[in-house]
This record gives C-alpha cells, sequence and structure tokens, in this order.
C-alpha cells in the first residue's frame, strides 16, 4: 500500500472493513461512536460556558498565531483572509463537523441541510445555518479529483466554501479553492467506493438527510411534536391521508374530533392517525418552511422533492 497516496489507501481500508464479520463491524462502529459522543459532550459543555473546546478560550477570543475552527464565528479580528489558516490547520471533515455542532445547539437538524435532491448534483452540497450565521460547502467531481486550470490550487483535490453573516457574503465560493487532507481524501474515497459500507454519520450533528431516511421516518411519524403556531419553523411537512377499508365510511366527526386530540395533545395528526379503526393511513414527510435552503455554487434548483412515506 502507498502511504502517500490516500485513495489507495482507501481502497485498502474498504477491503479490510468489507473481510470483517458482522459482530467485529458492529463493535468498531459502537467503540467510534462513544468516542464521537465523548467529544461532543466535551464540545457542548464548552460552548455553554460560551468557550471553545479545542483552544479552551472565550469563543470571542482571536488570536492570529493560534488558528481555531472558533474562528468561524467570526470573533472581532478575523477576517476572510485569515480561513486558509484554519482549512490548512484543521481540514475539511473536522471543520464539517464543527459546524454541525454549532448548528445544533440551535435547532436539531433543521440547521443542516444536505439533502441531494436540493442540491445542484454535487459530490458535496451542505449548508448550515446558526443564528445569523450560514456556511455552505461546494465540491464537484473534478474539484475532488483536481482540474487544469491556470490556478495553481485547483489542480489539488479541493472544496469551496461561503459564509454568510447576516445574509451578507463574508466568504464567496470563488474566493479560495480550499485543499483537502489527506484524511479528507481517504475518507471521501472510501465512502465513494463502497457507500453501503462506509455510511458518515455524525454524532450529535444528525442532518435532514438522516432525519429523513427510510429507517428513521416511522420513528419521526410517531414521536413528532406539533408546531402549532409556528408552522413556518417547522423541520417536517407531514401530509396525512386517511382512506375508509373498503365496504366502511369515515364520519366527519370522527376526523374533527382526531384534529381536535391531536392539537390538545400537541403532535402531528398522523401520530394520532393510525389509532382509527377499520382505516388506512398513508404519511408523506418531507422537508418543512424551517429548513435551512441550501446554497448550491451554480443554478439553483427549485426547492422540494425530498422526502418520503411512511406506510
Amino acid at each position: 500500500m502507498n502511504e502517500d497516496d490516500p485513495r489507495s489507501k482507501a481502497r485498502e481500508i474498504v477491503r479490510f472493513i468489507q473481510s470483517l464479520s458482522e459482530p467485529e463491524r458492529i463493535a468498531g462502529n459502537e467503540k467510534e461512536r462513544q468516542r464521537a459522543l465523548a467529544q461532543h459532550e466535551d464540545f457542548q459543555a464548552h460552548f455553554l460556558a460560551r468557550k471553545c473546546f479545542l483552544c479552551g478560550e472565550p469563543l470571542h477570543t482571536f488570536r492570529s498565531d493560534h488558528p481555531c475552527m472558533h474562528w468561524l464565528l467570526r470573533p472581532p479580528g478575523f477576517t476572510k483572509w485569515h480561513f486558509m489558516e484554519v482549512a490548512r490547520r484543521y481540514g475539511y471533515l473536522r471543520i464539517e463537523s464543527y459546524l454541525r455542532w454549532v448548528a445544533n445547539e440551535e435547532a436539531f437538524a433543521k440547521n443542516i441541510n444536505d439533502l441531494r435532491d436540493q442540491g445542484t448534483g454535487k459530490l458535496i452540497e451542505l449548508t448550515i445555518r446558526y443564528k445569523t450565521f450560514e456556511w455552505s460547502f461546494s465540491c464537484g467531481e473534478n474539484d475532488f479529483l483536481g482540474h487544469s486550470t491556470d490556478v495553481e490550487e485547483s489542480k489539488q483535490p479541493h472544496y469551496h466554501f461561503q459564509m454568510r453573516v447576516d445574509k451578507q457574503a463574508f466568504i464567496r465560493f470563488n474566493d479560495f479553492h480550499v485543499p483537502f487532507s489527506k484524511m479528507d481524501i481517504l475518507m471521501i474515497e472510501a465512502h465513494r467506493i463502497a457507500p453501503d459500507t462506509l455510511q458518515q454519520r455524525f454524532s450529535g450533528a444528525p442532518g435532514m438527510s438522516e432525519l429523513l431516511r427510510d429507517e428513521t421516518l416511522e420513528d419521526v411519524v410517531m414521536n413528532g411534536i406539533s408546531a402549532d403556531e409556528h408552522e413556518e419553523d417547522a423541520p417536517l411537512e407531514l401530509n396525512t391521508i386517511i382512506m375508509a377499508d373498503e365496504g366502511t365510511t369515515i364520519s366527519g366527526d370522527m376526523i374533527a374530533n382526531l384534529i381536535e386530540d391531536a392539537k390538545r395533545k400537541r403532535v402531528p395528526v398522523s401520530t394520532l392517525a393510525p389509532s382509527l379503526p377499520k382505516v388506512t393511513v398513508q404519511i408523506t414527510v418531507s422537508p418543512g418552511p424551517g429548513v435551512v435552503e441550501q446554497t448550491p455554487r451554480s443554478r439553483r434548483k427549485r426547492r422540494g422533492g425530498s422526502g418520503g412515506s411512511a406506510p
């Protein structure tokens, strides 16, 4: 194995993981999950105290001789020209994980839009929001492989980054070609080779793509909380179709009572609908109006279309 070639190493790692037994994979995943959870708890404790879990400094601290990821919360003194120092020190995947953690301190999942069918088909398209901050990542196939241009940085595997503050551009996509670290390339390439074997998870920082996975839809439906008057902030939109079984009917009173019961319990109608007798219930789940919009690097696709159905 060529230790200097992360793509070659990725193939070796995939082969090794695929050679493991199911119990060995489960044990390895659990060990990694516990490590990530402990790190996330450390982050949360520091963030609650408005300190950085990496450098220990208050989040408003900026020391130009010590690049840190909390700079992306724009402490006084930080300019866009300092961003590349952070990017080179930490790499893409660590920055993404950090910003996901930050975003979920404000709201669960809806501040992280990583839905593929709301993007433009690139390898990486992700927008993360926290209060007045918005960070977006973009990487096309050619970016990841490196492409020939007059710009030397673009010949290496790279991504593009955008940062907005109060809806105003602070860093633009075309400001930098941000290099991937060797570990970034290894992990992204391994996932590209075997997406079913290596599924990326972010402990403490799931985005909308994980919330809307087929495996989680039933839990989302049955444990959802009604948005009530704050529907514009809802992370999910649930549409419920109730059909009477053949040879039966549904009374208007039954539906009215169901709606009132759902309001009283502050749960979606979809949570209670399956308890109705002699009916078939179909529930469609899609991103709600409270989900941050993706900010792709090229022409925007029409919003919507993500989601799934729960029986």
